[in-house]
């Protein structure tokens, strides 16, 4: 399997579990071992990348998010550059036009322009 799936097939597999949990089944112990080693082989491929592990939303220490406009103004670029410089940085939104508190946080520290 290409690394590159495991993100995507880690988060549809979980979400399964958590509906089948939800409806009151059992999900086998193997299975969710299976589900973890996805995890961990998505781990290992986005912190192979030169861009880190930024893009991984399940494990942010918060669930604050930062508009695409106030991180422009942060910036002090427009929208259209801050997804320019977020794909440089390996930075996803977590929604559309919302970015992860601490995402945003980084690419101000590595993209601010000076006053």
């Amino acid at each position: 399997m290409p690394a590159a799936v495991a993100f995507p097939l880690w988060q549809a597999l979980r979400a399964e579990a958590q509906r089948a949990r939800r409806n009151g089944h059992d999900v086998r112990p193997d299975v969710l071992a299976a589900i973890e080693q996805l995890r961990a082989a998505a781990l290992a491929h986005m912190s192979a990348s030169p861009h880190g592990n930024r893009t991984l939303p399940h494990d942010r220490p918060s669930d604050r998010l930062v508009t695409t406009g106030e991180l422009a103004g942060r910036l002090g670029v427009t929208g259209r550059h801050v997804l320019r410089l977020a794909a440089a940085e390996g930075v996803t939104r977590v929604a559309w036009g919302l970015w992860a508190a601490e995402d945003a946080d980084h690419l101000v520290r590595t993209h601010r322009k000076a006053p």
